[in-house]
């Protein structure tokens, strides 16, 4: 091997970025990655193919066995994602958009890993961003950031599990009142109710993100996958108990 492909060899050690048209990927050498959506014209929404390329890169850095946590954020300065694109459910009606889940699929790309994911997020998340970031497991997000879930006013409701992740955060009035009415709420706002929500100055976000990440990647990757998993069973054990009482 020449001197020229060890630089080469070096660099990819250090930090390798991905450049899709709707996703870009950014592995770090510190056993991070940062994953952006990238599709700012249309505010991230969540057309069928940005949801493939999001579940493609979380395929590949699950296989990556240098990535220990993953950061996933939106355009620089927000918005985080819109949600799921309306131009493209306005070629079907909105109970076929719920009786097909159109973002189920990205649900389940998220479930299955097996990697920490820190949501970063700006601007605002609403309907499906918002449930994307709901997906995540820890939640980084500026102080005037707009969050909600808005589907009933466009005669459908939250179709990937937001109706009961809100419920489980914020308890079962306020989660009525916000998805009933469709409104929003700033993140200062929301952090009343959330605890374990992380609200900073928007530009404070993303960096904070980062180093819980770092933090995160600097343990034991089988053991970080063990704890993620067992906090979930948890939260479903404790759900299911809940539902049988």
């Amino acid at each position: 091997m020449d001197d020229n492909q060890k630089a080469v060899r070096q660099d990819q050690k250090t930090s390798s970025i991905t450049n899709t048209q709707l996703v870009l990927v950014d592995i770090q050498c510190d056993g991070t990655a940062v994953v952006t959506l990238n599709r700012r014209q249309k505010r991230n929404a969540l057309s069928a193919a940005l949801i493939a390329e999001l579940n493609a890169a979380f395929r590949a850095l699950e296989l990556n066995d240098s990535v220990r946590a993953i950061v996933l954020t939106g355009s620089p300065g927000g918005p985080f994602s819109a949600g799921a694109d309306l131009g493209e459910l306005k070629h079907i009606s909105t109970s076929e958009a719920y009786k097909i889940q159109y973002l189920k699929g990205l649900s389940d790309g998220i479930t299955q890993l097996r990697k920490p994911i820190i949501a970063s997020v700006e601007g605002f998340a609403l309907g499906g961003g918002f449930e994307l970031a709901l997906m995540c497991d820890v939640i980084f997000v500026a102080e005037d950031a707009h969050l909600g879930l808005p589907e009933l006013k466009i005669g459908t409701i939250p179709g990937v599990g937001g109706t009961q992740r809100l419920t489980r955060l914020v308890g079962k009035h306020l989660a009525m009142k916000l998805i009933l009415t469709g409104s929003s709420l700033t993140a200062t706002q929301f952090s009343a109710y959330i605890p374990g929500l992380h609200v900073l100055p928007a530009a404070e976000v993303l960096p904070a993100a980062k180093h819980c990440a770092k933090d995160i990647a600097e343990k034991s990757g089988p053991v970080i996958a063990l704890a993620k998993q067992a906090i979930l069973a948890g939260i479903s054990a404790l759900l299911s108990q809940a539902q049988n009482e």
